[in-house]
């Protein structure tokens, strides 16, 4: 009698736990929230660290830094003759350069390179193949000579992966001595948003870029040579087809930066202008998907 007893408890007690397995199991099928939760806070872990773009107020010179999750790229470096651009980058979170572009071998664009490459580790640099006889130029080479990094002089068609970025070359093909029109041109995407940086290039580039039918698309376009005449042709701007275009400049330079046809070919294509003469730094912030405008200055 006491065994069957034993035993009927022992029958109890397992069905009672089938049942509260049973009912636990239920209730997490019909609250389906649970999992959405967690996975909308997998989502926010995912988008913690977007693109960030860096349009530098360099004065009359050039330099952007772009920051994404698992890359860092500089492209251009300032003026020669001030600090604005080293200066920037020490109050960003930058700890490393895994590329560094110096478009072209002017003072402006390249001036502040071995003050870079001595405060941080550069993975690789970029320089278009064209010489200077300045000090500036001579300086930057040295810089380059005395650090770690690989050198590479990139060519139309060529394209790397860097992190979660794509850039694609798309000028120049070959050098004809003109330091302006050998700028390197690149294409930056990062997912769904594109960004075309133009250096000094100027109107025979874009035609040489538009003739090799490249994708120039983009949705932002740093357009070139600082907003000169000498760039930025209707027909170019109507292939890049950007809904914002950002140029480099300082405030009452004395090259007219940028030309009052360049504004209005600009605005007439309906686009969002900025300039780092009026607004200071202008920063590009993105999921990869949508992206905003930060501005330190308004008009």
């Amino acid at each position: 009698m006491k065994n069957k007893k034993a035993v009927l408890l022992l029958i109890v007690f397992l069905l009672s736990i089938v049942v509260l397995c049973a009912v636990f199991l239920f209730l997490l099928r019909v609250d389906p929230g649970i999992d959405e939760e967690a996975e909308r806070e997998l989502k926010k872990v995912e988008v913690t660290h977007p693109l960030t773009v860096h349009f530098i107020d360099a004065g009359q010179g050039d330099a952007t830094l772009l920051q994404g999750p698992d890359f860092t790229i500089l492209i251009d470096a300032g003026r020669h003759d001030d600090d604005k651009v080293i200066r920037y980058l020490t109050s960003t979170s930058v700890q490393h350069l895994d590329l560094l572009i110096g478009t072209h071998p002017h003072a402006d664009h390249i001036g502040q390179f071995p003050q870079i490459m001595e405060a941080y580790p550069v993975n690789e640099v970029w320089m278009s193949g064209d010489v200077h006889t300045t000090r500036t130029f001579e300086r930057a080479l040295d810089a380059i000579l005395e650090s770690d990094a690989n050198y590479i002089e990139p060519r139309a068609g060529e394209s790397y992966t860097i992190g979660s970025a794509i850039v694609d070359v798309l000028h120049p093909g070959q050098l004809n001595g003109d330091l302006n029109h050998g700028s390197i041109v690149v294409r930056i995407t990062f997912s769904d948003v594109s960004i075309l940086f133009m250096g000094d290039a100027e109107l025979l580039a874009e035609e040489e870029i538009l003739r090799s039918e490249h994708p120039v698309q983009a949705d932002i376009l740093k357009i070139g040579h600082h907003g000169s005449r000498s760039s930025s042709s209707k027909e170019f701007l109507q292939k890049v087809d950007p809904d914002i275009a950002i140029y480099s400049a300082a405030r009452g330079n004395s090259y007219g930066h940028p030309h009052p046809e360049v504004m209005e070919r600009l605005t007439k294509k309906g686009m969002d202008v900025y300039g780092t003469d009026i607004h200071g730094t202008i920063r590009i912030v993105s999921d990869g998907l949508i992206y905003s405008v930060e501005l330190d200055q308004g008009d």
